[in-house]
């Protein structure tokens, strides 16, 4: 994985936006929408069932990312996790999730924080799959069990990026028409919240 290549690409279409994933909602682009992965906002799966619906809802929507890529015949998805640590020196990731996405290649590491007590480091680590691949549906499930954070996915394009978490996914859509039309084709999937938190 040529991760200097991944950091121009970052740098070249999102500029100045964030690595760590939880900062984004509260930028206020009109690109960024969340979706609830299961119905009435109920934040943890009791059942198979309720994993079986979000694992359909995080496929859903990633498939009609992909379908909306500048690279039309792109099907391999690019998934950055993380470790993090008080030191810029990159830390293994945790047995949990080197076991659902084991394939990873270090990229880069940033500072996340409000001030010096809070200050963390997060250290991306970046592999490559595909949308009905096992290594992604165990990471997706262990993102919807509070099992890992700051989960990135999107392509090598990085035209789009999808951030699942324990009770959802926040997205960035290429474009604010495309993110109106998730929002219009998933409304049953929206937080009642006034902010779509």
């Amino acid at each position: 994985m040529d991760t200097a290549g991944l950091t121009a690409r970052w740098t070249e279409v999102w500029g100045d936006w964030p690595l760590a994933c939880h900062e984004w909602p509260i930028r206020g682009d009109e690109r960024w929408v969340r979706f609830h992965s299961l119905p009435g906002s109920k934040r943890y799966a009791a059942n198979e069932d309720e994993y079986a619906e979000i694992m359909r809802r995080h496929l859903t929507v990633l498939a009609e990312l992909l379908s909306q890529d500048s690279v039309r015949t792109e099907r391999e998805l690019m998934v950055v996790t993380i470790s993090w640590s008080d030191d810029r020196a990159p830390v293994p990731r945790t047995a949990e999730l080197s076991r659902a996405m084991p394939a990873a290649a270090y990229w880069t590491s940033v500072l996340t924080g409000i001030n010096a007590l809070d200050d963390t480091w997060w250290h991306l680590w970046v592999s490559a799959t595909r949308l009905h691949s096992q290594d992604l549906s165990r990471l997706l499930r262990l993102a919807a069990d509070d099992g890992t954070a700051g989960v990135i996915i999107t392509t090598a394009g990085m035209d789009w990026l999808y951030a699942p978490y324990d009770g959802g996914a926040d997205v960035i859509a290429a474009t604010a028409e495309h993110r109106n039309q998730l929002h219009r084709a998933h409304k049953d999937w929206l937080s009642d919240h006034p902010a779509g938190l």
